[in-house]
């Protein structure tokens, strides 16, 4: 209180130590106001629920905290195809490893467990009818923290990848369906740094009801 008597008393008995005053708490305020939308990336939240694989049924949700860069992509790439830029499928710990210490893009939560998966790749490219396709690579393969891997009920017992690559594709209003790698095969171009399904067409649906969620309230 004292502190503040003292303030009014110098802005009542000094005009130039007023503006002083004033101009320096303008400037604490600019200082410590959040950046508007335009200054930083906005993230981006998905949700789906699965559908025709055990587990059945479950909700989640896909938090992104930004899109992948060119360079991220690449990384992820050399990661999965090998140092030859072959596709490859290696069981090895080391690559797991390697997968795990990039960059986390963002998240995978599942409804009925806190632990959620990380999301090591994520891409989306527009489609020609004004929608888009996302792709998503987690850093451990779906099924990892529960008893079984995230799959059809045809799909081979043991899954040969320790990863999960999920694709997503949204019409123009922002809903759509997805599958996963669990129920097809992985095409890499490493040229263009992007991880894809084969023959997306052919998989059954395993993500359905996909929705965008309405962003940020700070970045409407």
């Amino acid at each position: 209180m004292v502190h503040y008597l003292k303030t009014i008393s110098l802005m009542n008995d000094s005009p130039a130590a007023s503006r002083c005053l004033l101009a320096a708490l303008a400037a604490a305020a600019v200082a410590v106001a959040p950046a508007s939308g335009q200054d930083r990336e906005v993230p981006e939240t998905f949700t789906a629920t699965t559908a025709n694989m055990a587990p059945d049924g479950e909700d989640v949700r896909f938090s992104l905290l930004r899109w992948s860069s060119d360079d991220e992509r690449r990384a992820v790439l050399d990661v999965l195809t090998g140092a030859d830029g072959e596709a490859g499928e290696s069981e090895e710990n080391d690559e797991i490893a390697a997968l795990l210490e990039l960059p986390t893009v963002g998240y995978l939560w599942p409804s009925s467990s806190g632990v959620g998966y990380s999301l090591k790749f994520a891409r989306r490219a527009a489609a020609p009818d004004g929608g888009e396709h996302l792709t998503f690579v987690t850093g451990r393969r779906l099924g990892t923290f529960g008893r079984a891997p995230w799959a059809p009920p045809d799909a081979p017992e043991a899954a040969p990848r320790r990863y999960t690559v999920i694709e997503l594709r949204l019409d123009s209003s922002g809903a759509g369906a997805g599958t996963t790698s669990a129920a097809a095969d992985v095409a890499f171009d490493a040229e263009n740094a992007v991880v894809a399904l084969r023959d997306y067409a052919a998989a059954p649906v395993l993500f359905e009801n996909v929705k965008r969620r309405p962003a940020p309230y700070w970045a409407r």
